[in-house]
């Protein structure tokens, strides 16, 4: 039974559970485990193992027929070999992996190929090289252990087997980039330039982002809004302003906690107050105080007092 092994090799090395256990699972679920009430999941499996100084598959020997326990060893087998830096070695073990490990084992086997394409391309051994950094890049879209890193370094290696610069390089930062990083990037630097009073360059980099990927993510929409509206206020544009705080609102329903849902509303009474609407004004300003009073975030909720 592997709860009572891994617990008789615990006592072997005079552990205690705590000492077992670490950060990586509570005293608690160490205790279902070797009781047998519960199952470890894989990577809980792998940590003991590494504690308790075994081979992973000789925890799953008598758990798992053989044809399961042979792929677990391999893969053990081919980690090593990486960290040894033998890719030749990690690769073959690799090759003997099967399912249901096969997503873990394609992502090794997209980095192994791809530290061997760079060992080829030193040697001069160009077209090898380029061959492995495509397969690289497949295994990697394959896997869902795929790095985009990885995908990025293939398109550099290929770019050095091929020499055709420009193509390549593109390809590069296109696997390094995503629509939501670039978005976000765009409202840091947008909020940046609206503190400092630069009105124009936040809106500029505001309107980069019309149509952008960043309304499949409701809070990073509602914080577009909301910096629209800032840019509106700043050019005196009360009612767009407003209209646009309500769509954040609208946009933000679903997350009362929202960090910068007091500086909403403390612009919302602020565009009330110039459209001399004293009883939304008072009902905005209202919200603030109730959400300030409860402890809420508020960060940046003294960045529209700037505007007035």
């Amino acid at each position: 039974m592997l709860g009572k092994k891994i617990r008789a090799l615990r006592l072997q090395k005079k552990m205690t559970q705590k000492e077992v256990v670490g950060d990586f699972i509570t005293r608690n679920m160490l205790s279902q485990i070797e009781s047998g009430t519960a199952t470890p999941s894989m990577r809980t499996l792998e940590y003991l193992a590494r504690v308790l100084d075994v081979p992973m598959f000789y925890l799953m020997e008598d758990e798992q027929p053989e044809d399961q326990t042979m792929p677990i060893a391999m893969l053990q087998k081919a980690k090593r070999a990486f960290r040894d830096g033998d890719y030749d070695a990690c690769l073959a073990s690799l090759q003997r992996v099967k399912e249901p490990f096969l997503e873990e084992a394609n992502a090794l086997r997209a980095k192994a190929s791809l530290e061997k394409a760079r060992i080829l391309l030193r040697q001069g051994e160009f077209e090898q090289a380029k061959q492995l950094a495509e397969e690289a890049m497949q295994l990697n879209d394959q896997s869902i252990y795929g790095a985009r890193s990885v995908k990025a370094d293939a398109y550099l290696c290929m770019d050095e087997a091929t020499n055709e610069g420009w193509d390549y390089y593109m390809q590069y930062r296109s696997a390094l980039e995503t629509p939501y990083s670039n978005a976000h990037v765009s409202m840091i630097n947008a909020e940046m330039f609206l503190n400092q009073g630069k009105v124009e360059q936040a809106r500029i980099m505001l309107d980069a982002l019309s149509g952008g990927d960043y309304d499949h993510c409701m809070l990073d929409a509602g914080r577009v809004r909301l910096l629209q509206a800032r840019v509106a206020m700043a050019k005196e544009q009360w009612e767009e302003a407003l209209s646009l705080c309500h769509e954040a609102e609208e946009l933000w329903e679903q997350a009362p906690h929202h960090a910068q849902r007091a500086l909403l509303y403390q612009c919302m009474e602020q565009c009330a107050m110039k459209l001399d609407d004293y009883k939304s004004a008072h009902h905005y300003a209202s919200m603030r105080i109730s959400l300030l009073t409860k402890g809420l975030p508020s960060d940046g909720s003294h960045e529209a007092e700037k505007q007035e």
